[in-house]
């Protein structure tokens, strides 16, 4: 009985209930588009950014982080590599060698960041080899090839073909140099990797830094499901407990792009939080009126026995229908929105400017795409939901107060 009148009570007046009803809809569908598009977005840097450096999980000599040097090197990690290859949420991984060095061609010398990869293993993960505008990425079979930003070209006055020479110190602190030819040049749209940035065979550098066969600096860990990454480096930290390695989250590797996009999403959510704010006026200000159109009715109700309780369960649930009906319009439009920009992605290209758009040195995709979970659609629309349900119950405390002779004199 109490479902039927609560029911036959939100349609009484119907013009208010629809503007209440589209007005929670139409909040929670932007909230929702704009939570899945930030989600997104963030999503595309991380995977970009961990496949360009070390992985989701980098394992380093414990005292590479807080004193770079080439030799503080991991030694033949290869059976601890083959034993996390074969973790079920591990999708690649990678041995990098990361050096610094001094690019010198005749017309000029460059400070460069060197980058020893395995070629067959980068061709499969990094956004650089998507940005080649001139010759080719790098093959295994590749020794003194090397390929470089644009910019770095630009400034040594390099192209595809010419040589340069790369000159470092090795593990030993004595100076080494060899002369390196270009095998391509990649254009990404960032200063910090045009302009810096060398990839060479990792082989090549274990001989130009004088490092044993087998090592490199960096074992990164490339995660087919981003979410758990937590229990892999759990499980990665079972595996080195007993050896001189350390096990590092992405986080740590990449600590401007972790605050950016933990800066941006606690201001984005501080913005959805605002906008159901203003939702939920709309929504007491129907329950609130409806309870004070109606004193005469409910006065009359307890006048014959009525008990207040049962005239609160009414009340509390039209609130219900009206945010459970609110809350389905807003996970119709925003989720289908939503699903449709994962699916097909918008193009900002038009609005990026010559040099890209580029976030702590990754470079954000012209392409972006949103990130739908059923933790945001029912997260979201479980929060306003919960909160009409909360307003309804202050409009309640006004069937307490209603003076029954009075109101029906």
């Amino acid at each position: 009985m109490l479902i039927r009148l609560a029911w036959r009570s939100i349609w009484r007046n119907r013009r208010r209930t629809i503007i209440t009803v589209t007005s929670i809809g139409f909040g929670l569908a932007i909230a929702i588009f704009f939570i899945c598009l930030a989600e997104g977005v963030y999503a595309q840097l991380v995977r970009d950014g961990v496949r360009l450096q070390s992985g989701h999980i980098t394992l380093e000599h414990p005292e590479y982080r807080n004193a770079p040097a080439i030799d503080l090197f991991l030694d033949r990690p290869d059976s601890l590599r083959a034993e996390i290859n074969t973790f079920s949420d591990v999708a690649l991984t990678k041995l990098v060698i990361l050096g610094q060095g001094v690019a010198k061609t005749g017309t000029g010398s460059v400070g460069v960041a060197v980058m020893g990869v395995e070629p067959s293993v980068e061709v499969l993960l990094s956004p650089i080899i998507k940005t080649i505008i001139s010759g080719r990425y790098l093959v295994d079979s590749d020794n003194s090839k090397i390929v470089i930003g644009s910019k770095l070209a630009k400034r040594l006055h390099l192209k595809e073909g010419k040589k340069l020479v790369l000159t470092t110190n090795d593990i030993t602190g004595a100076l080494t140099e060899d002369l390196c030819r270009v095998a391509g040049i990649f254009e990404t749209g960032s200063e910090e990797i045009d302009g810096y940035i060398v990839h060479a065979p990792i082989r090549f550098l274990r001989a130009l830094y004088n490092m044993p066969e087998g090592s490199a600096t960096q074992l990164g860990i490339v995660l087919s499901a981003p979410e758990s990454q937590n229990k892999i480096k759990k499980r990665v930290e079972a595996l080195i407990i007993n050896k001189h390695i350390t096990a590092y989250p992405w986080q740590e590797i990449l600590p401007e792009l972790a605050s950016y996009i933990k800066l941006d999403r606690g201001s984005n959510l501080i913005f959805q939080a605002i906008l159901i704010f203003l939702i939920l006026f709309t929504i007491f200000n129907t329950i609130f009126m409806s309870v004070l159109e109606r004193n005469r009715e409910f006065a009359m109700l307890l006048a014959i026995g009525t008990h207040p309780a049962l005239l609160k369960y009414q009340l509390l649930l039209e609130s219900f229908f009206i945010g459970l009906i609110g809350c389905c319009a807003g996970l119709i439009f925003g989720g289908t929105a939503s699903y449709a920009l994962q699916a097909k992605g918008f193009d900002l290209a038009n609005l990026y400017t010559a040099e890209g758009a580029s976030i702590s040195g990754v470079v954000l995709s012209s392409v972006i795409h949103a990130r739908v979970t059923p933790m945001i659609l029912l997260g979201t629309s479980g929060i306003v939901l919960a909160a009409t349900l909360l307003l309804s119950m202050v409009s309640m405390k006004r069937i307490d107060t209603i003076q029954i002779t009075d109101t029906l004199r």
